[in-house]
Formats: structure tokens, sequence, C-alpha cells
């Protein structure tokens, strides 16, 4: 399966799902980032801004996550059960696959000049006016489905309904009788 498609530094080819470098996000030093601006609006010269969402190297995202720090014996994957070494699995396995909708999306950059495994931020967005796109340096573009996946579930993540939560005792209250029936299915 094919992540990414490489690119010479040709700025026209920038579209929906360019992986670009030289984003300034406003820390000491510039980062790599992925563009989310529409393409039919790149293409035809109706966007005044480009909107691009901050890459890092998926190991850093996920060994400081609370998911993972929540698997792992304290003093770190080695220590840890093969119980635990086998959730990490699964939960590394729900990144790459894109099970669960956060605010990750999960690409495999080891084909370009990257050369590692990267983690779409999409709390960490910004946006530049479009006549500074020739400060960027492309680097790939995400492949077809997958950028249409990426864009899903940017737009799942950040337009979450917000909804009432139900109380703690309801959760409960929820959750002691699913199980109850759960066990009477078993039966």
């Amino acid at each position: 399966m094919d992540w990414i498609t490489p690119l010479d530094n040709i700025i026209e080819e920038l579209t929906q799902g360019t992986i670009v470098g030289n984003v300034n996000f406003g820390y000491e030093e510039d980062l790599v980032g992925i563009v989310l601006s529409n393409g039919c609006d790149l293409e035809h010269n109706h966007a005044s801004y480009l909107i691009i969402a901050a890459l890092y190297p998926a190991s850093s995202i996920i060994s400081s996550s609370r998911e993972y720090l929540g698997l792992i014996d304290k003093n770190g994957y080695e220590s840890s059960s093969s119980r635990q070494k086998t959730r990490v699995k699964e939960k590394l396995s729900d990144y790459i696959h894109h099970r669960a909708i956060n605010r990750y999306y999960f690409i495999d950059c080891t084909e370009c000049e990257l050369g590692m495994y990267m983690m779409i931020d999409f709390q960490q967005i910004i946006s530049i006016p479009i006549d500074e796109k020739s400060n960027l340096k492309p680097i790939a573009n995400l492949c077809t489905p997958l950028k249409e996946q990426m864009i899903m579930q940017f737009v799942s993540y950040t337009s979450r309904i917000p909804t009432d939560r139900v109380t703690s005792d309801v959760e409960t209250q929820i959750v002691d009788t699913l199980i109850k029936e759960i066990c009477e299915n078993e039966e």
C-alpha cells in the first residue's frame, strides 16, 4: 500500500494532502505540516489562505500520550507485562488503521525525506496567506484514498456537535444494566 508520493520541489503541485516543510507555527524552529485547504480552491486560485496542520514523529506523540502511559508499566515498555505489551500493540494498530476519531492521524513517511512514521495533529493548525506559499517546501503528497480519509477524520474531529454528558450515576447504571444483559445472553 502506498501512503505518500514524494515530490520534487515544485510549488505548483501544492494541494490538499501535500506535506510541506518550512512551516512557521511560531515555535523556535520551523516544522513539517500537511495542507488541509480544499484542493479545488487551491487549483482555481480561490483560496486567500492556506490551512496547514502540524506533523510530528509518531513515536514522540504516542510515547507521551495518556493512552500509552496508562497501558505500560511505570518503568516503561520493556518492564511491562506481556498483557500490557499486547494492549500497546493493539493501540498502535488502532492508530495505524485509523479506528478511532481523535486528534491525530497516522501516516507512513518512511518513503520520503522525512524517513519516519508521522502523526498529523489536528489541534496544531495554522493559516497562512496564500502568497506566502512559496516559502514552503513540498515534500510529498498523501495518496488517495488516505487524503480523503484524513480530511474526513479532521472534519469529524473538529466538527463534533456538543452534547450533554450523562451523569456518572446514570453512566454507572447503564454500564451495570448492560453487563447484566450481556451475562444473561451468555447463559
